[in-house]
């Protein structure tokens, strides 16, 4: 996976019609970058990977 550099978050979000204060996207990018930093207590963590997942526990919290 590439680095994401103050370019490529000022390019992502200006195609949404987002616009950021000057310095704002070197701060975004270095914060996704360090998302991305392997961790092994998360790497651990079950995640689902099914994108149904997200519906199903909306359901389940509905039933409560």
């Amino acid at each position: 996976m590439r680095p994401w550099s103050s370019e490529a978050v000022e390019t992502v979000l200006a195609a949404q019609g987002i616009r950021l204060a000057p310095g704002r996207a070197a701060k975004l990018a270095a914060g996704l970058e360090a998302a991305i930093v392997a961790d092994a207590l998360r790497d651990a963590l079950p995640f689902e990977s099914d994108p149904s997942g997200y519906a199903l526990a909306v359901e389940r919290c509905k039933r409560k």
